[in-house]
């Protein structure tokens, strides 16, 4: 009985930390994706908070059975780290993962073009052009972010590609 449990137990965990882990390895940046990868990421990021829930809330019997019967110290510590997983499983599958990796860019900090020595002349600039006001802002430079909030003559603006 024990062993069956042990099993179920084990699955159950496993199961709820590849619900999380799963799409947030097939969606990352800067890394190749396909079609397929982004289906089976985007639909399991749509079940995973019911699903590692209902996880958590199976494995919860399992474990104070497994607890009250067992007096290693080994496998109290195994069924804490269990239900550990489980519930950082149900917890980060309400989070959005994005959000940490793309924080908005600080704010832009400008430089004449003489003085300007990290730009290239072979890198592609996103020009804007408010009044008399122009900036250059460098491709390279937004890729992780894709998007810069600024202001030129007092006109907020939201520069992206």
């Amino acid at each position: 009985m024990k062993r069956l449990l042990s099993v179920f137990l084990t699955l159950l965990t496993l199961v709820s930390v590849a619900l999380v882990f799963i799409p947030a390895f097939l969606i990352r940046p800067f890394a190749a994706q396909s079609y397929t990868g982004l289906l089976l990421s985007f639909r399991l990021r749509s079940l995973s908070p019911n699903l590692t829930l209902w996880l958590l809330a199976a494995a919860l019997l399992p474990i104070l059975f497994l607890w009250i019967k067992s007096s290693s110290r080994r496998t109290k510590t195994l069924l804490a780290l269990a239900g550990t997983m489980l519930l950082a499983s149900a917890i980060l599958s309400r989070q959005n993962h994005f959000e940490w990796m793309f924080h908005p860019a600080p704010p832009a900090k400008f430089l004449e073009a003489a003085k300007s020595s990290h730009v290239k002349e072979s890198d592609v600039v996103l020009g804007v052009q408010v009044g008399s006001e122009s900036r250059a802002y460098p491709v390279r430079m937004m890729a992780y972010h894709h998007l810069i909030n600024d202001r030129i003559a007092g006109v907020p603006i939201v520069v992206t590609y």
